[in-house]
Parts: structure tokens; C-alpha cells; sequence
């Protein structure tokens, strides 16, 4: 397995960005969510909240003090939060970072008039954040999302955002969002146009590969993120960084997303061979039946596609494999290159776990 790059919990990564780690590392999430503050000037957009650590929140704040404009050393607020899309370690801290901001932007425009009304409006409370007194009018912070019906916490009201609407951070800080699909059905990215810069969150991740929900849409997303460069790198550099959801930074953002839809089209491949093969022996020499995939078959369960595919790795990932093939398996079906055959009694099934998977001929498939 890779061993994971060391990340600093804040760090400025360019003029307009700085990240901070959500602090909640896992073997999902890497080091841990990547949030970002985007923007030139005092006036921020957070990018993502982590899943609501509480040692987060004084990490923003810290971020947030370090970060002044001006010779009168104006202090710098959130205006608006972004949700990539609706995944917890994305939105679950959502409410502890609205709740901070609301008690930072009384301080910052009504500060109290002595110490003991500063400790009454921000004492801490038994989560580490604090408590606002909600008498004083703050103006609140919008929070943005693409809509999830069905997965959108409806506490939250979220502003909705759609695919290449632009969000103005600054007078010299636009982001122009890019609806990417698969991961989630609502996930976006955003490209940070005044650097020619991609927010992919967990579209591309900065270490490994990403998971998805939908593999066709996953990987017209890719394609979409490919194209769209082109068109707004016009006139400048074709190559773009990637600032992923998870992970070290990309240096070569269209490289690292043509690895990733080859690798996609490599395990296709890959599972067309095991299926085009009598026995389960899907390997290099399977080459010669991949090219027309009309080999007769005796049709197999994603496990046993799973078994010849991962048979150098743990028993114990063969699991997780198998959800990913079933996926891949999904996307050949509605490409009309396999077919769902009987379940294991020898009727249809509607569990994909127990279902027989065939080639579909080719020239069946022409038709």
C-alpha cells in the first residue's frame, strides 16, 4: 500500500489558497479532509468543513488570524462555505463552522465593549466552539451545494449552485463550478480561473484512486474536466494543478486524470477478459479473446471476476473488489457489451451480487 505523503495541518498553497486539514485521517479519507480558504482579500470561501472535529475549528480560526489585508491589518472572515458534495467528512461540520462564524463576525463588527462582555458572548462550550448570543445581529454566511434530494441534511439551507455557475470571491478571485458526477450524483468541482487551478475534491484524490457511485458518470466527468481545461486554459498553459478533497496537491492535473481514466478502461479490460475466458484465468494471455469478446462463456459472478482480477491481494479486500467490478459491470451493461444471465437456482435475480454476468456477442452488440 502507499505509504502517505506527510501533510502539514495549514499551509499556504498559493496566493489565493490555503488549506486546512479537517484532522479527521482514516483509511477513507487519507490524511484527512482537505478544506481550503480561497480568496485574494479579507473576504473568504471555505471550501468543504471536514466532518465536524472539534479541533478544527480553532485550526480555521488560526488559519483565519494568520490571514490579514492591508495596513490596517483588516482580519479575515468567511462570506460564503462551499459543499463539494454531500459525503459527511464534506458536510458534517457544517453547523460547528456556521456557528464559529457567526460569534467571529460579532467580534469583528460589534466587539464588545469590555472583557466581561467578550467572555459572556464567546465562552467556550463542551464542544470547543462557542457560544453566540444571538440577540446581536450578525450577517450570516451562505453555505453553497448542488442538490442531493434525499441526502441534504434539511437543518442546513443550503444555496443552491449548478453546473458552470460562477462564484465571485473577490474582485480578483472567481470560481466557476464544474457538476462532476459519479463519486456522488451531486459532487462538483471548481476551477479557480486567476490560476489555472482545479478543485477536483474527491473526483481525483492526491494519493490513490477515487471511488464512485456510478462509473459511467464517473468517467464522463473525467472527460469533462479534460475538455473544460482546454477551453478555459485558452491563451495561457494547458497544465493546471489539481487541488484534491484528499491528499498532496497534483503538479499535472490533466496527466494525473488521463492515468485515472486509463486505469478505469485497464480494469474493463480486464473484466471482459475474465469473461471472455472458459476458466478463470483473466490474465495476459486472454489477450487474443479480447479483441472480438466472442468467446463462449460460462458466465460468472462478480466474486469469481473479483478472484482472478485481485488474486495477489488479501482475501480480506476482496469485498470492497467486488462492489467496484459490480460497478464496472453495470457500465458494460448499459455500453451492451455484457448481459445479465440466471442466478445460481437458475432464475432471474435482482441481487447483483448472485448474478451470472455473459459476454454479450459482438455481433449482437452491433446490432
Amino acid at each position: 500500500m502507499e505509504t502517505l505523503e506527510r501533510l502539514p495541518n495549514i499551509i499556504r498553497l498559493s496566493e489565493r489558497v490555503v488549506r486546512v486539514l479537517g484532522l479527521n485521517p482514516n483509511k477513507f479519507t487519507l490524511q484527512g479532509t482537505n478544506t481550503y480558504l480561497i480568496g485574494k482579500g479579507p473576504k473568504k470561501v471555505l471550501l468543504d468543513t471536514g466532518e465536524g472535529i472539534p479541533e478544527y475549528i480553532p485550526l480555521l480560526q488560526e488559519a483565519l488570524d494568520k490571514e490579514q489585508s492591508g495596513s490596517a491589518g483588516e482580519r479575515a472572515t468567511i462570506t460564503k462555505v462551499i459543499c463539494s458534495h454531500w459525503h459527511h467528512d464534506h458536510v458534517g461540520g457544517v453547523h460547528d463552522v456556521l456557528s464559529f462564524l457567526a460569534a467571529r463576525n460579532i467580534q469583528l463588527h460589534n466587539p464588545p465593549a469590555t472583557a466581561a462582555d467578550a467572555a459572556s458572548t464567546t465562552a467556550p462550550n463542551n464542544k470547543g466552539l462557542v457560544d453566540v448570543d444571538t440577540s446581536i445581529s450578525s450577517a450570516p454566511t451562505e453555505v453553497f451545494k448542488y442538490p442531493c434530494p434525499g441526502r441534504d441534511d434539511p437543518e442546513t439551507r443550503f444555496q443552491t449552485i449548478q453546473d458552470r455557475d460562477v462564484i465571485k470571491v473577490d474582485d480578483q478571485t472567481t470560481l466557476l463550478t464544474l457538476h462532476t458526477p459519479g463519486h456522488t450524483s451531486d459532487h462538483c468541482s471548481f476551477f479557480l480561473k486567476e490560476e489555472n487551478t482545479l478543485f477536483t475534491a474527491d473526483c481525483v484524490l492526491g494519493q490513490g484512486t477515487a471511488v464512485f457511485e456510478d462509473l459511467g458518470s464517473y468517467i464522463r466527468s473525467l472527460e469533462k474536466q479534460l475538455s473544460f481545461s482546454e477551453v478555459a486554459s485558452a491563451g495561457s498553459s494547458p497544465n493546471y494543478k489539481i487541488y484534491p478533497g484528499h491528499g498532496p496537491i497534483i503538479e499535472d492535473g490533466p496527466a494525473k486524470i488521463r492515468e485515472y481514466i486509463k486505469h478505469r478502461f485497464e480494469r474493463e479490460r480486464q473484466v471482459l477478459a475474465v469473461l471472455s475466458s472458459p476458466s478463470n484465468t483473466g490474465s495476459e494471455e486472454d489477450t487474443e479473446s479480447m479483441k472480438e469478446f466472442t468467446t463462449a462463456s460460462t458466465g460468472k459472478t462478480a466474486m469469481d471476476i473479483v478472484k482472478v482480477i485481485y488474486q495477489a491481494y488479501p482475501v480480506s479486500l476482496h469485498l470492497p473488489a467486488q462492489h467496484q467490478i459490480l460497478l464496472h459491470l453495470k457500465k458494460l451493461e448499459e455500453d451492451g457489451k455484457v448481459k445479465r444471465g440466471a442466478g445460481a437456482g437458475g432464475e432471474p435475480v435482482e441481487d447483483l451480487v448472485n448474478v451470472v454476468w455473459d459476454l454479450v456477442p459482438q455481433t449482437q452488440a452491433n446490432l
